[in-house]
């Protein structure tokens, strides 16, 4: 009796386990067990994969391949982001933003209903529009050549041939510095920075004698000194500029660019040597002229992708820029003799000038961040003070001495550069 009322619970117990399973039989399909309580799905969002250096960014977190920008809509169609116009068209409905054309930025996607989904954390980039980078800096060194040095007499033999001409003092390469910030408000606009100078751009030529010499309307002095029996040319240039643009991109490859630029170019030219036979008699001469231009004004120009393989390290762009400008000038000339010490007299001016400047660059990424880059650059000023121009507007020989100016000098500038651009 015991044994049957055992059996009977253990029967029970069996039952009761087993009519859960037969009820929910229904619910096991390929062994995967399914509820029969409703569940709540919400669509698959649409992914949004973004170009951040290497590695692609989708918003779910994942990693996609380098390089990798693209829009995959409703109809999983997807459209590269680099073919999207700056307007949202039928070709490509859901991409609004400026095409990545190889400058400082990249393409940015956006939902056509909603604002872009690409942000960073920090406070400038929640009240700017997207941008990446944000900040681009380049350092520069810069191996420039003075061009262009115009031929001026200034000693002439006995036969009235220049003995010695202002072109003969040619100076070699100097060195200088250039710094570059570049400041992205969003996708398509920003505003740059730029600081350069160069010097000294020191010339000596060489040393003539046996003379006489006759100074070929200098100063006015040829009367006073008689003959120049040696003489020693040297010359020297040093200049700086600054500047300040507002970008534009384009879609392509084409960047605008205006703003304020200031430039200083200083030159001097000295000369040393002896004399002889004239009213002063014999003795030591130095003469010097010192040229100084202050140039300020607006200047416009364009970026221009040359060279842009989005999966090639290597980018090459050409950049333009010229301006109008307000140019105070002076010039002040001196010479010194043993018999009557020194004379000197100076002279001021305002005139409007030109500066312009052309070059080409080169960019090798070495890594996400940082580029090495090489270039050539050419600059150019015109209505300008220079000494040359000023050897006949002085006049130390009368008293008290008097001195003109002639602003109608140019001077080219032109060399090669190279440094290291930094991206975050």
């Amino acid at each position: 009796m015991n044994t049957w009322r055992g059996f009977s619970g253990c029967a029970g117990v069996a039952l009761f386990a087993f009519v859960p399973t037969v009820v929910l039989a229904s619910s096991f399909e390929d062994g995967l067990q399914v509820s029969d309580r409703s569940e709540l799905f919400s669509p698959v969002a649409e992914s949004v994969l973004v170009d951040m250096g290497n590695d692609s960014v989708s918003l779910d977190g994942t990693v996609g391949l380098p390089h990798q920008r693209e829009y995959v809509a409703a109809d999983e169609q997807s459209v590269p982001c680099a073919s999207c116009p700056v307007y949202e068209s039928d070709d490509c409905p859901q991409c609004i933003g400026c095409i990545d054309d190889g400058s400082l930025s990249v393409a940015s996607c956006t939902d056509a209903d909603s604002a872009p989904r690409r942000s960073r954390a920090g406070w400038i980039n929640r009240i700017l529009g997207p941008a990446d980078p944000r900040w681009v800096v380049q350092v520069d060194a810069l191996m420039l050549w003075q061009g262009n040095i115009a031929s001026r007499p200034i000693l002439l033999n006995a036969a009235g041939l220049t003995a010695l001409d202002v072109n003969q003092a040619q100076t070699p390469v100097s060195v200088g510095t250039r710094y570059g910030v570049l400041f992205n408000l969003d996708e398509c606009f920003a505003i740059e920075g730029n600081y350069f100078q160069a010097g000294l751009f020191d010339g000596r030529a060489t040393p003539v004698g046996a003379g006489p010499f006759t100074p070929a309307n200098v100063y006015g002095v040829g009367p006073l000194l008689g003959q120049v029996d040696t003489a020693q040319l040297t010359s020297s240039g040093f200049i700086k500029s600054a500047e300040l643009n507002w970008r534009r991109r384009n879609p392509g490859p084409l960047t605008w660019l205006a703003g304020f630029r200031w430039v200083e170019w200083n030159q001097g030219l000295g000369m040393n040597g002896t004399y002889s036979t004239g009213q002063l008699g014999n003795g030591n001469l130095a003469s010097s002229t010192i040229t100084g231009n202050d140039l300020y004004g607006g200047q416009v120009g364009a970026d221009l992708s040359l060279w842009n393989n989005k999966t090639g390290p290597i980018t090459v762009n050409g950049i333009g820029k010229a301006g109008i400008f307000y140019n105070n000038a002076f010039q002040h000339s001196a010479v010194t003799t043993t018999a009557s010490g020194t004379n000197e007299v100076g002279s001021v001016a305002d005139q409007t000038a030109f500066f312009g400047e052309v070059g080409a660059n080169a960019n090798v990424r070495l890594t996400n961040w940082l580029s090495w880059r090489a270039g050539y650059s050419v600059f150019w000023l015109s209505g300008v003070a220079i000494p040359a121009d000023q050897l006949s507007q002085a006049n130390l020989a009368v008293s008290p001495p008097t001195a003109l100016i002639n602003t109608n000098g140019s001077v080219l500038l032109h060399g090669v550069t190279t440094g290291l651009e930094a991206r975050w």
